[in-house]
C-alpha cells in the first residue's frame, strides 16, 4: 500500500512539473503571478494568497529561523493560499509563491514579520519607574515605552508603595522597587518596603522580605540570582546615615519572600549617595555622586565584585566632571542582538556639580555633559561626547538595542522643575553623533527616576 502511494504522488509531482495546458492558453512556464499579498498575520502565523495568469497549480517556498519548506495547492485554480502555523513569534519569513511548478511563473521574492507578543514587546521596551513629578512628589505611575513602535503605553500599572530615591532594578524579568523615601505631605519616612512588579503576569508581589535597614539613593544592580546593592543613606540626613562598607544582597528566589544577607566589603565602597552605576562582567561599577560628610560632588569610579567581596585592585578612569543625579546606562551587547559585536559601555549624562547635603536636595547645578568609557578595553578613560541639548539634573538612561540608539527621558531643567522631553543618540558613533530630541514626549514629567528593561 505504501508503494502505491508513494508511486501515485510521484506521478502526481510528475504531471505538474510537466507542460499543462491553459485555460486561457499556453503553459506553466509563461504563466504569470498577478498580485501577491499576506494577510491574517499573527503572533505564530499568517496567510499567504497570489494570482496567478490562469488555472494552475500553485506552490509556495518559505524560509525563516525555524521554518524551510515547499507548501503546494494540487488543484488548478487562478487564485491560491497557504496558511502557514508554528512560526516564531517577532521574526521575518521570506516567501516565494509560484505558479504550474517550483520553478515557473515565480512571484517576487519578499518577506513578512510575525507580530510581538506582550512578552516580546515588554522585554525589548523601556519602563520609566519612580520619580519625583511636577507636584513634587513621589510619582506612581509606571510608563512603558516601545522604541521598536515608537509607542507610549502611559500609566501601566502604579507602584502600590510610591516612592523617593529607592533603588530600582530590573531582575529575571521582573522590577524591584526597593527602600526609598515616603512622603507624606511635608513629612519624609525612610521607607524598608521590597516591591516586584511582574510585567509579563502584570501582577505585583507586595509580600517580599524588608530590607535588613532603610536605604535611599543607593547604587543597585542585578547578577545571577542576586540584587546587590551599595552606598546610599539610612536617613534623609546623609552627614549621619550613610553605609560605608555595608553591602546589601537580596535573593529574590531564596526562601518564600526572599532572603537578605548584609555583609562588609574587604575594601572601602565610596560613602556616597546619588552615584551613577551598572553591572557588567560580574561587577558593578559606580561613579560620581555626593560625599556624605560634606555632599560635595565627586568623580572617581570603581567596581565592586560580589563573588570576591571588594572592589577592584585597578584604578578605574574617572568621569571627566564631578557630579551626582545623572543618567547612567551601561551598553552590553549579546549575541542575539542586531548589532552584538559593538563595544560594551557605560554612559553618563547631566546631573549637578553642586554641593548639597540634603535629601531631597535643596538646589541643583544642573550639567549637560555626556561622556563614555568604553568597558573591557584597554582604553580605561571617559570620552566626552555630544552635549545634551539641555542641562539636566536625574534624568533616566537606557538603550534600545533593537533601534542602536541611547534614550534620555525626563529630568530637571531647573530646581523642582521636572520635564517630559526625550533625548536620543545614534550609538553607530557615540562619541562624534550628535543628540535629537524625540518626535514623542514621555507622558508625564518626572526627575530622580529609573529607566529599565527586562532583557538585561
Amino acid at each position: 500500500m505504501k508503494q502505491i502511494t508513494l508511486l501515485f504522488l510521484a506521478s502526481l509531482f510528475h504531471l505538474f512539473n510537466c507542460a499543462n495546458p491553459l485555460t486561457d492558453g499556453g503553459n506553466a512556464n509563461t504563466a504569470k503571478i498577478e498580485w501577491q499579498v499576506v494577510t491574517n498575520i499573527t503572533t505564530n502565523s499568517a496567510v499567504v494568497s497570489w494570482k496567478c495568469s490562469g488555472k494552475l497549480p500553485g506552490f509556495l517556498i518559505t524560509t525563516g529561523p525555524n521554518y524551510s519548506n515547499v507548501d503546494s495547492s494540487f488543484l488548478e485554480n487562478e487564485i491560491h493560499a497557504v496558511s502557514l502555523s508554528n512560526l516564531i513569534t517577532d521574526s521575518e519569513y521570506r516567501y516565494v509563491p509560484s505558479c504550474g511548478s517550483k520553478e515557473g511563473g515565480l512571484g517576487i521574492p519578499a518577506t513578512f514579520r510575525t507580530l510581538s507578543d506582550n512578552a516580546t514587546i515588554y522585554r525589548r521596551g523601556i519602563w520609566i519607574v519612580g520619580g519625583i513629578g511636577s507636584d513634587k512628589n513621589a510619582v506612581s505611575e509606571i510608563d512603558f515605552f516601545d522604541p521598536v513602535d515608537n509607542t507610549w503605553y502611559p500609566a501601566i500599572t502604579n507602584v502600590p508603595t510610591p516612592r523617593l530615591n529607592a533603588q530600582i532594578v530590573s531582575f529575571k524579568n521582573k522590577i524591584y522597587v526597593i527602600g526609598g523615601i515616603v512622603k507624606n505631605g511635608a513629612s519624609y519616612t525612610m521607607s524598608r518596603i521590597v516591591e516586584a512588579y511582574d510585567p509579563i503576569t502584570n501582577t505585583w508581589n507586595r509580600n517580599l522580605s524588608d530590607m535588613p535597614s532603610t536605604l535611599q539613593g543607593g547604587v543597585v544592580g542585578s547578577f545571577d540570582e542576586e540584587i546587590v546593592i551599595l552606598g546610599g543613606t539610612t536617613t534623609t540626613d546623609m552627614t549621619t546615615g550613610t553605609i560605608f562598607n555595608t553591602i546589601y544582597k537580596f535573593y529574590p528566589n531564596l526562601g518564600n519572600n526572599g532572603t537578605w544577607v548584609s555583609l562588609l566589603s574587604s575594601t572601602n565602597i565610596f560613602p556616597r549617595i546619588d552615584m551613577a552605576g551598572c553591572t557588567y562582567n560580574g561587577s558593578l561599577i559606580f561613579t560620581g555622586g555626593r560625599f556624605y560628610s560634606d555632599g560635595l560632588a565627586y568623580a572617581t569610579t570603581d567596581a565592586y565584585s560580589p563573588s570576591l567581596n571588594s572592589t577592584s585592585g585597578k584604578i578605574e578612569a574617572s568621569i571627566s566632571l564631578a557630579r551626582h543625579g545623572s543618567g547612567y546606562a551601561c551598553y552590553r551587547p549579546i549575541s542575539t542582538d542586531p548589532f552584538p559585536s559593538d563595544t560594551p559601555a557605560i554612559f553618563v549624562a547631566g546631573g549637578s556639580t553642586g554641593t548639597n547635603i540634603s535629601q531631597p536636595v535643596t538646589a541643583v547645578t544642573n550639567s549637560n555633559r555626556f561622556e563614555y568609557s568604553f568597558l573591557g578595553t584597554a582604553s580605561n578613560s571617559f570620552v566626552t561626547g555630544s552635549n545634551i541639548p539641555i542641562a539636566l539634573y536625574y534624568p533616566a538612561m537606557e538603550i534600545s538595542y533593537e533601534k542602536r540608539k541611547l534614550y534620555l527621558f525626563g529630568g530637571a531643567s531647573e530646581f523642582n522643575l521636572p520635564i517630559d522631553q526625550v533625548y536620543t543618540l545614534d550609538l553607530t558613533n557615540p562619541g562624534g553623533n550628535p543628540w535629537f530630541q524625540d518626535s514623542l514626549n514621555m507622558p508625564r514629567s518626572r526627575f530622580g527616576h529609573k529607566a529599565v528593561i527586562l532583557s538585561r
